[in-house]
């Protein structure tokens, strides 16, 4: 049996759940969804080169799901037209283009569609290299082409064929930041503006004040869908970036709402100082200790001032 870097796990009916255990300690997780002709792929992971242990056979992420999809028969389909087996054509989204999200890219880059946000598209063709933090961690840059920019809303096809995802445009986390709903399966792929246990990074290209607003919409969308599911006893779940894969989430949304403004008042528990990248970093969470954020004090102090809040951040700590 191949060795991998790879888990590859059913998540529902129609998707698959990936994660990489790498040598970033990022351990993302990455969906496949399965359509007759069609694959759609949720992010790709940090790429061949960071495999924890890098003696393992198998590193990469589309070689490593196209052989288990094609022991369970699901990576081909028979053309109408001509009777010949072919390949599903692959479209990948990017829920953010942090460089544990788009390292394996590449792979898929001359022969597939890429959806990415198309609200801050200067922020990915300027210095995709510096904001997607890849030259931070001796990352290569994938090379790509945007096959299409996704709008607020959009409910998304392909060649005729419904996809039944919406995508949803989230800035926060970063400029590019997306959210898509599968309305099949009742799942909100929230990247990473919503996950437990690990603190929310507000970083270097975060913004704090979208973040916030990002969280509100996102909350409404999901209470609305909930109201709908309600017939059915089904809630919306979240599938997110790391970490969380089945979380109630309109729940996780209200907590890390309350989280939120918590850390903004200076009543969220301060559990860390640390520097990084010659930034101070504040970490805050809830009293339950399942939601916070980790925060760059000037990021913090400017979302302070923004909404009122009167109070002084902690000094900073030496490196």
């Amino acid at each position: 049996m191949t060795t991998s870097c790879f888990s590859f796990t059913p998540l529902n009916k129609s998707t698959y759940k990936v994660v990489q255990d790498d040598s970033l300690n990022e351990l993302p997780f990455i969906y496949v969804k399965v359509y007759p002709t069609l694959l759609v792929l949720i992010d790709t992971g940090c790429g061949p080169n960071h495999a924890k242990d890098p003696t393992v056979e198998e590193k990469s992420i589309r070689r490593h799901i196209e052989t288990n999809l094609e022991k369970e028969g699901k990576l081909k389909y028979v053309d109408s037209e001509t009777n010949e087996a072919k390949n599903k054509h692959w479209l990948v989204f990017i829920t953010h283009t942090h460089y544990d999200h788009i390292g394996g890219l590449f792979e898929f880059a001359d022969d597939s569609s890429i959806f990415i946000s198309g609200y801050s598209q200067e922020y990915i063709l300027k210095d995709l290299g510096c904001n997607s933090l890849c030259c931070a961690f001796n990352i290569p840059t994938p090379k790509f082409t945007v096959s299409h920019w996704l709008e607020q809303n959009e409910h998304l096809t392909f060649d005729g064929v419904d996809l039944h995802l919406e995508a949803l445009i989230t800035p926060g986390h970063t400029p590019d930041e997306i959210a898509l709903y599968d309305s099949e399966e009742h799942v909100f792929y929230a990247g990473d503006s919503l996950y437990e246990v690990l603190p929310i990074y507000i970083i270097e290209t975060s913004n704090m004040i979208e973040y916030i607003a990002s969280i509100d919409m996102m909350l409404k969308f999901v209470q609305a869908k909930n109201k709908d599911l309600v017939s059915l006893g089904v809630r919306v779940t979240t599938a997110s970036g790391h970490i969380t894969d089945s979380a109630d989430t309109e729940k996780l949304i209200i907590e890390t709402q309350d989280c939120f403004w918590d850390t903004l008042k200076g009543k969220a528990v301060l559990t860390e100082q640390k520097v990084m990248r010659e930034k101070n970093l504040l970490i805050y969470m809830n009293e339950a200790n399942n939601v916070g954020f980790m925060c760059i004090d000037t990021k913090l102090e400017e979302a302070k001032k923004h909404f009122g809040f009167e109070w002084n951040l902690p000094a900073p700590v030496s490196a």
